[in-house]
């Protein structure tokens, strides 16, 4: 298997799904949000980890994600792709935004009768689809139960179907404990084939935890745990929560058997049990409190003596009257007028206002609070919390969601260093300085920034500012063997100027044009510094000696070593030189051609 590891934040899969960002990381696979390039639509794609394909049967899991594609229910989070990108077997899933049943009750524990049964009914029917079609889920649990933002109705997902096995045919076999301890059925920890029921058995501890707001076998030992399973009978749940209706407790208990032939067949018949109970929460009547002691009073017979009972009775009377108006009194500020605070999280701002209404609170909104969980404009928290003590008709401090915390990268182009980083600093971004030369903006001025203006980002994101550090420095151009003209050109090109020109003799360099210059070519330079030219005045002028009557070869020597070229032209092998093509003492110019005639 291969050794990748690490976020594949950004890596393109198959061509098609562009991983955008890493959602959830567990031990054996890693979830990334996704761009499905060819569909436009956004995609789960869940990857298996090179620690998860340990043991793997790849062929095994490609089939069963094929059966899982097959499902279609509006509570199972859908797969529509999968694969294997460099050794990684990958499946594409429906992208749910939302957050988990296990965030929920984070937040509030335990949920209300009625809600926890409306949701363990639809978990029940996405489960049933999978019964049907012969898949067992094996790991039940509140991770892997998904709640859609701002959901009605259908908002129940069940995902994650990584762990099922299928159970028809020889797919019916033995295999190691993979699911979580606090829900394992009993079957499993012992080794048996999955089934339906061993659903019905996670789903079951998942409703016990959903109404008590803790799960019946608990502890820092998995495989204690697991155990309990085995050797324990669930209890009921209103041992924890005296509140949930002795027939729903019933069925609980039923349904979380030790022996599977007891629960209900399957996930199917589940819900249909469930549905049958009543689900209205039991409440305990409230009672006024009575004196601690009984008072015994006797008749007299009348007397003077019994006048004096009869006054000390109606005393006695009095003082009972005034004991018992004071207890009760006592009773009503300590206890009587105050109640539990009702969950109003995980609703919007109307349904707030008229579940309080209902209930005889009153409500005030604070300020709103960011979140990347909880969906704009429903409750993020309240004050007082859920379940603590609260005046009848108190008033309830709801803080609302402002949605996830995003700020939007300002225009920075072309202000000052420190302006753009002041402005930086309202969100906490953590700023990286990175410079370079431009010839557009000043030293110090910002050039562009990364992400770019009008892009969100998180409060602390990272952002790079590209800072100008003022114009390129200059080089000199190569200017030699130009003609002086377009040597003025190219200096000016560069932001240079030509300085001071002199003129020397030169056999090499045309005339006019450039022997050397100052700075010379390739060396530094500010912009606007100037460039010394020397130009080329052509050869050197040498006067023409007198070399009529010589011998022919004295003659050639003397001429060549002036620097003339000499050809000659002569009867005889040896001569005397009898005319000369240059004048003697007329001026030419070093490297010219002379002739002489001998004889």
């Amino acid at each position: 298997m291969t050794t990748t590891t690490g976020d594949l934040t950004g890596t393109l899969i198959d061509g098609r799904y562009r991983l955008r960002r890493l959602i959830a990381q567990g031990g054996m696979a890693s979830v990334y949000e996704a761009h499905d390039a060819r569909l436009d639509r956004t995609v789960a794609v869940k990857m298996i980890t090179a620690a998860g394909t340990a043991g793997f049967d790849l062929t095994a899991f490609l089939q069963e994600a094929r059966t899982i594609a097959r499902l279609s229910h509006p509570n199972i989070v859908a797969v529509f792709d999968q694969g294997v990108h460099e050794r990684l077997p990958y499946v594409v899933m429906e992208y749910v935004p939302g957050t988990t049943l296990r965030d929920l009750l984070n937040r509030r524990r335990r949920l209300r009768v009625e809600e926890a049964v409306e949701l363990c009914g639809q978990v029940l029917d996405g489960l049933q689809a999978a019964h049907d079609a012969g898949l067992v889920h094996r790991d039940i649990k509140p991770e892997n139960i998904l709640l859609k933002h701002g959901g009605r109705g259908d908002r129940v997902k069940v995902v994650d179907f990584g762990l099922a096995e299928a159970v028809h045919g020889d797919r019916r076999r033995r295999g190691p404990l993979l699911a979580t301890a606090a829900y394992v059925a009993p079957e499993l920890v012992r080794g048996s084939p999955a089934s339906p029921a061993g659903d019905v058995y996670s789903t079951a501890i998942l409703l016990y935890e959903l109404l008590t707001g803790e799960v019946p076998f608990d502890g820092p030992d998995p495989g204690e745990v697991a155990r309990r399973h085995l050797d324990e009978e669930v209890p009921s749940p209103r041992r924890a929560a005296p509140d949930v209706p002795e027939g729903l407790a019933q069925l609980v208990m039923a349904a979380a058997s030790r022996e599977a032939s007891a629960r209900p067949v399957d996930a199917g018949a589940f819900a249909r049990r469930l549905q049958a109970v009543e689900t209205r929460s039991v409440q305990a009547a409230g009672q006024v409190p009575r004196p601690t002691r009984p008072f015994r009073t006797t008749m007299v017979v009348p007397s003077e003596g019994g006048r004096r009972s009869w006054k000390a009775l109606i005393t006695l009377v009095a003082i009972v009257a005034t004991l018992a108006a004071v207890a009760l009194a006592g009773w009503w500020v300590g206890v009587g007028r105050f109640t539990s605070t009702p969950s109003l999280l995980d609703q919007d701002r109307e349904s707030v206002e008229a579940y309080a209404e209902e209930l005889g609170f009153q409500i005030e909104f604070g300020d709103g609070g960011f979140s990347e969980t909880v969906p704009k404009g429903e409750v993020l928290g309240q004050e007082p919390g859920v379940g603590e003590r609260i005046r009848s008709g108190g008033t309830i401090v709801v803080t609302l969601s402002l949605g996830p915390e995003r700020y939007e990268i300002p225009d920075l182009e072309g202000r000052g260093e420190d302006d753009a980083v002041a402005a930086l600093d309202e969100f906490e971004a953590d700023v990286l300085i990175e410079r370079e030369y431009s010839t557009e903006y000043g030293e110090g001025e910002v050039i562009s920034t990364s992400p770019e203006a009008g892009e969100e980002v998180t409060a602390g994101a990272a952002v790079t500012l590209v800072v100008s550090e003022g114009l390129p420095p200059l080089e000199v151009p190569d200017l030699v063997g130009k003609d002086e003209d377009r040597a003025e050109d190219e200096l000016e090109a560069a932001g240079l100027e030509a300085g001071d020109a002199s003129e020397r003799f030169s056999g090499t360099i045309p005339e006019g044009s450039v022997i050397e210059h100052v700075p010379g070519p390739g060396e530094p330079a500010d912009y606007g510094d100037e460039v010394d030219l020397v130009v080329s005045a052509g050869p050197e002028p040498v006067e023409v000696p007198d070399v009529i009557g010589m011998d022919v070869d004295d003659a050639r020597e003397e001429l060549e070593e002036l620097g003339f070229t000499v050809k000659v032209a002569q009867l005889w092998f040896s001569g005397t030189v009898f005319d000369q093509s240059a004048d003697p003492g007329e001026e030419q110019p070093k490297g010219s051609e002379i002739w002489l005639w001998a004889r």
